[in-house]
């Protein structure tokens, strides 16, 4: 049986590095905006002015979840902000499916690896700890 130590170590680990991954993300896609805010609103027509807030949202709630998830703290904010900005992918390429008449193979190919960062997120929420530990008397 593991020692407790070990588990928090790996329970440390997976949180870090899945939300060090969503923070860089989220930097790399306010680095290169244009080119993400094209991706984003590419095809959307009369609503792409949503593209666009989204656009801006995106990155920051991928920000966000990840720094919650690194800290372990503030785990209801984590799973909103991360949560939703994960779960977003794979509805936003669908939807360009419906809005753009693209091929809906080619985007469900697109979006079954957000479907395994979501899975990897609830994990890594649910080895997140609870509470800080209190000191034992």
């Amino acid at each position: 049986m593991a020692s407790v130590s070990a588990v928090r170590a790996g329970n440390f680990t997976l949180r870090f590095a899945l939300g060090a991954t969503m923070v860089c993300i989220g930097i790399a896609a306010y680095r290169d905006f244009a080119p993400f805010t094209a991706l984003v609103t590419d095809g959307l027509g009369a609503i792409s002015f949503l593209g666009t807030v989204w656009a801006f949202l995106l990155p920051a709630l991928l920000i966000f979840g990840g720094v919650f998830l690194i800290v372990g703290r503030y785990l209801v904010l984590a799973a909103w902000t991360g949560g939703l900005a994960l779960a977003s992918v794979p509805f936003g390429l669908v939807l360009k499916t419906v809005m753009t008449g693209l091929p809906l193979p080619d985007m469900l190919t697109a979006s079954y690896p957000a479907f395994v960062w979501l899975l990897a997120f609830v994990i890594a929420l649910k080895t997140a700890p609870d509470e800080p530990e209190e000191p034992k008397e």
